[in-house]
């Protein structure tokens, strides 16, 4: 019995993350490229039981599991589905693509493509984009563009190049975030001749309904090893109290 009450937990632990990992989707269903995030799950540490019989070896009996547990949150790759919006600086990177963009903690990648001028610099969700020389650097009464090569234009001078990686199917990346991804392995291959979709932004490959069933079908298996653990508890409770009188 006590090992059925510590399965149903490990399962209502693997639930409890799950949940967490689908809500956080549901609230980005609107976040420009962002990639939907699932729970893999596996079975934790089977064991070999055996009977015991006095003077005698152990005879072994079967395999016991001791429950379900997360074992990876997997990133999807696809590509969300692109939405129009005429503004010369938006664009929708092609599939596998991502911009490399300076953070605190380093170079990392994104797929986002909403592209601002701040602090004479182009950015993208608040970090500075990385051209093939370096940031690229605008001047703030210039009017700024992007060619669907990835040329940076302010007015009619260039000045950058947006520096456009691939990666071998997203395994050599690791998600921080809802937006960025950091290198694994060495660094993503350069992209020579990107074709960019100017004035689109991807959108979120999130399916509302899709995740609310799956958020429903999570809570159900959370109440079935709640239920399993209360009728555990039940049972050895009479067994305690009952052997004991008797």
């Amino acid at each position: 019995m006590i090992r059925g009450i510590l399965s149903a937990t490990t399962a209502m632990r693997a639930q409890v993350l799950n949940q967490e990992i689908i809500a956080n989707n549901l609230s980005n269903a609107d976040t420009v490229a962002y990639q939907e995030d699932k729970v893999t799950f596996t079975s934790f540490r089977d064991v070999l039981m055996h009977r015991m019989e006095f003077r005698s070896q152990p005879v072994p009996v079967g395999w016991f599991s001791n429950g379900t547990v997360a074992q990876d949150i997997v990133t999807s790759t696809e590509t969300g589905p692109i939405q129009n919006t005429d503004n010369p600086l938006d664009i929708a990177l092609p599939p596998g693509a991502y911009l490399a963009v300076e953070t605190p903690q380093g170079t990392r990648y994104t797929r986002m493509g909403d592209l601002r001028v701040k602090d004479g610099y182009l950015t993208v969700s608040g970090y500075t984009v990385l051209g093939i020389n370096g940031p690229i650097q605008v001047e703030n009464y210039k009017t700024c563009y992007v060619s669907e090569d990835g040329t940076v234009f302010a007015g009619d001078d260039e000045i950058g190049k947006l520096a456009l990686y691939s990666f071998a199917d997203g395994a050599d990346l690791r998600k921080i975030g809802n937006s960025l991804f950091s290198p694994e392995g060495s660094g993503g291959n350069l992209l020579e001749s990107p074709s960019l979709t100017v004035g689109a932004l991807e959108g979120s490959t999130i399916d509302p309904v899709y995740e609310m069933a799956s958020l429903i079908t999570s809570l159900r298996s959370y109440e079935a090893a709640q239920k399993i653990i209360q009728a555990h508890d039940e049972t050895l409770d009479q067994a305690i109290n009952r052997v004991g009188r008797v």
